[in-house]
């Protein structure tokens, strides 16, 4: 029952920091009406950082290591995205221009 608790609070853990990822992209996409727009935002960003903390402080050590590596995960593989995107565009662009 552990592991498959633990299985799912790690997937639990990557659909809260793809939530969390999508709160902080509101800055961004409401910056053009942020005067007006600030309180949604800092709900959303403060909403999805609270519920974060809150799994993570009720869990156990190990649910909470499997809990937050999984947030943890999807994270770096959000950043590895703009690591990889750059030098792949930039090869796209030498191979069209031949």
């Amino acid at each position: 029952m552990t592991l498959i608790a633990q299985a799912v609070l790690f997937m639990l853990g990557i659909a809260l920091s793809i939530r969390m990822i999508a709160a902080l992209y509101a800055i961004l996409d409401l910056w053009y009406a942020i005067g007006a727009e600030y309180p949604r935002v800092l709900r959303g960003i403060l909403g999805w950082g609270a519920v974060i903390a809150a799994i993570s402080w009720s869990l156990s050590p190990s649910l909470r290591t499997a809990f937050l590596s999984g947030a943890l995960a999807f994270l770096l593989y959000y950043l590895s995205l703009y690591l990889l995107r750059y030098p792949a565009l930039r090869a796209l662009q030498r191979r069209s221009r031949r």
